[in-house]
């Protein structure tokens, strides 16, 4: 009768044991899922001749979830500036630097100063232009980056991609997401989320990176990204394969042709006109994402007092491989803007 007594004893022990287990597997998990969706994301941006989009950017941001935007206002004195646009009620959750040109001569100068300056106050900054727009899949901001998948991620990688024009040649006051819509076609570069109080941290052209054995890149689903030493690669963000699983960045890259026009000029002048073989190339990655019309061709001509006989000469082809990238490299989704 003892021995039954302990042997029983011994069996209850095991199952309380097991069950502890169980359940400190379970609160834990529950706990990280549910207890830290008050971390704290800001944004860094710059921006330049950005107005008429601006109050969209903010508003956009701040109903995914962002807490604080800081936006370095890179347009000369006596010009627009970006403070005109945010609304009463987003105010004290943007923040804007002007005149900033004695101390911030790129953009990676204002995307180091903007974590610099607030690493210890966020848990993460998403670093982005303001024709960029972080679209999470089916989740909150905050849900998706408090997920178990990115408990050890210091980098999140977003890739980008890109909606063609609709054919619209000129600007109007709609909405992007209005304007601008699917098919999307995807890109190799990326835009980065980072997490705070990274120590070291250094910032390129495009994106941001510190040693490999201090901190973990991954991509939007968690999944672990070892950056090869290729200085162009960092440079330009560009990580390969593609995956847009869970999140990716839409990039208003081009708009209406008008539009597309008015952004290569910004910061060039005389420069620009003088080096037309810039705006040649720039050409080509335009008809690359967007359906050559002999409309855009007449009107950039026009409008930029250009002779465009290779792509009048070669227009077969080009509207050819566009098709092409349509079917073989796009993301067909339909994009509901938070």
């Amino acid at each position: 009768m003892q021995g039954d007594v302990k042997y029983i004893l011994s069996k209850l022990a095991i199952i309380s044991i097991s069950l502890s287990i169980i359940l400190s597997k379970y609160f834990h998990n529950s706990l990280f899922k549910f207890s830290n969706l008050n971390i704290k994301v800001a944004l860094c941006t710059m921006g330049k001749k950005e107005n008429l989009y601006a109050e969209q950017f903010i508003e956009y941001y701040i109903n995914l979830g962002i807490d604080h935007i800081f936006i370095y206002d890179d347009n000369e004195n006596n010009t627009e500036r970006i403070s005109d646009c945010i609304k009463n009620k987003y105010k004290k959750k943007v923040t804007v630097y002007e005149n900033i040109q004695n101390y911030i001569k790129k953009q990676s100068d204002a995307f180091t100063n903007c974590y610099i300056n607030n690493f210890t106050r966020f848990d993460w900054f998403l670093m982005v232009d303001m024709d960029e727009y972080l679209y999470i899949v089916n989740n909150t901001l905050k849900r998706y980056l408090n997920s178990k998948d990115f408990i050890k991620c210091d980098f999140i990688k977003f890739h980008s991609v890109i909606p063609n024009d609709n054919n619209l040649t000129n600007y109007d006051n709609r909405s992007l997401f209005e304007r601008f819509k699917g098919p999307y076609l995807k890109q190799l570069d990326v835009k980065t989320i980072i997490k705070g109080n990274i120590s070291k941290l250094k910032y390129s052209i495009h994106s941001p990176y510190s040693s490999p054995e201090r901190n973990i890149t991954c991509n939007n689903v968690g999944e672990r990204i070892v950056i090869k030493n290729n200085v162009s690669n960092i440079d330009f963000g560009i990580i390969n394969p593609i995956n847009t699983d869970k999140a990716f960045i839409i990039h208003f890259k081009y708009k209406s042709t008008e539009e597309f026009i008015d952004k290569y000029k910004r910061g060039y002048n005389n420069w620009f006109f003088k080096h037309k073989n810039y705006l040649l190339t720039k050409l080509e990655g335009f008809f690359d994402t967007n359906q050559i019309t002999h409309e855009k061709i007449n009107y950039i001509e026009r409008e930029l007092h250009l002779n465009l006989t290779f792509f009048k000469d070669n227009f077969n082809n080009i509207y050819n491989s566009y098709i092409s990238k349509i079917k073989s490299n796009s993301l067909n989704i339909s994009i509901v803007s938070h």
